[in-house]
């Protein structure tokens, strides 16, 4: 299959409809020392994606689909400064050593705005669990950072949800998901041009949907799992499905049913393709509860479950009364998730008087 043609393809629906358009353009506006703020939320893959067909400019292979949770929070608090090489992140209380992954987006936005000074970032991560893998917390990091850089250097643009998801994009490609306020997809395929590849708001109700996730670890890094894809004999043949389904979604209007229906088959393909690459993603507690789900689903086929890039599986279904009964089968701790996130105004204040007093500490 041609991907990049089929891409194209998708492009042309998807502007006959409305619902992509090219990127608006916005004035640079640089101060030292100012300071801006950004957050977001993190998201839950209905089409998936894993595999990078261009890995400098984060280009996947195929369009993605999904929608915020409120499991998490990231505020990221970002400073301008006018001295050059001083960039760094300071990350839930420690600083950010992986200097590679973060200073390629820094790069990337300092040539395209000619300027010559550093960001200094302070980032903190809220979670109402503790250590879980496969909660998608790198694409609300993504985000977050990607909204107060933007707000720190251009005028007007915070609240352009697709305009910041080109730079989340940059940092992590969930991340340009996680920028849109609601249900998005992610144009991405072999060919596109950098800037065309953004996300943006798509006509799906998920407000119709109950959903709690089990949040599950395990000692495994998504770039990996990127890098094993496509190494998989079946990464040509997952990728050739993804493109009919998703021309299949956007031809029925992004029906709900289809795309919770379709976010738990892409869960077992993932997995597929990750076991053939020698990659395991779940572990013995996450088996059996996909064991016990899988039996429960035999005789209840309105309830759905799906899981990324980790052992943190979520059950969906447009009937609260159905996932209650088969939580009343199992005994693992569960978080339900809500529609309308409100977390980041009760912590708003908080976290601005940290990330002062941490910015005020390097000016002295």
């Amino acid at each position: 299959m041609d991907y990049h043609y089929e891409g194209t393809v998708i492009l042309k629906k998807l502007i006959n409809r409305g619902l992509y358009k090219k990127l608006d353009s916005y004035n640079k506006n640089i101060e030292g020392n100012k300071t801006t703020l950004g957050y977001s939320y993190p998201i839950k893959a209905f089409e998936k994606f894993l595999g990078y067909y261009d890995n400098y400019n984060k280009i996947a292979y195929n369009p993605s689909i999904s929608f915020n949770t409120d499991f998490s929070l990231c505020f990221s608090a970002c400073m301008y400064i006018n001295e050059n090489s001083k960039d760094s992140v300071f990350l839930d209380g420690a600083y950010y050593k992986n200097t590679e992954r973060y200073g390629m987006p820094l790069n990337f936005i300092k040539k395209e705005l000619k300027i010559d000074g550093s960001f200094i970032f302070f980032i903190r991560r809220y979670r109402k669990y503790e250590n879980a893998k496969g909660m998608s917390e790198s694409s609300a990091v993504a985000s977050a950072v990607a909204r107060s850089i933007v707000k720190n250097v251009y005028d007007g643009a915070y609240n352009d949800d697709s305009f910041v998801s080109r730079y989340a994009r940059l940092v992590s490609g969930s991340g340009t998901r996680a920028s849109v306020n609601g249900p998005s997809m992610w144009l991405s395929y072999p060919g596109i041009n950098e800037r065309d590849s953004f996300a943006f708001e798509i006509p799906l109700n998920v407000k119709k949907m109950n959903y709690y996730i089990f949040p599950k670890a395990i000692e495994y890094e998504t770039a990996n799992a990127h890098k094993a894809a496509v190494e998989s004999i079946f990464y040509e043949k997952w990728l050739d499905n993804k493109y009919s389904k998703i021309n299949e979604i956007i031809d029925n209007e992004f029906p709900l049913n289809i795309l919770m229906k379709r976010s738990m088959d892409d869960m077992f393909n993932l997995n597929s393709v990750l076991l053939s690459s020698g990659n395991v993603i779940q572990t013995p507690e996450s088996i059996n509860l996909l064991k016990n789900f899988l039996n429960f689903r035999s005789k209840n086929n309105n309830i759905y479950i799906t899981g990324d890039t980790g052992p943190s599986l979520m059950v969906m279904s447009e009937d609260d009364s159905l996932i209650k009964e088969f939580l009343n089968t199992v005994d693992d701790f569960y978080i339900r998730g809500s529609h309308n996130p409100d977390a980041h105004n009760a912590l708003y204040k908080k976290f601005e008087k940290e990330a002062n007093e941490y910015f005020d500490t390097l000016k002295i």
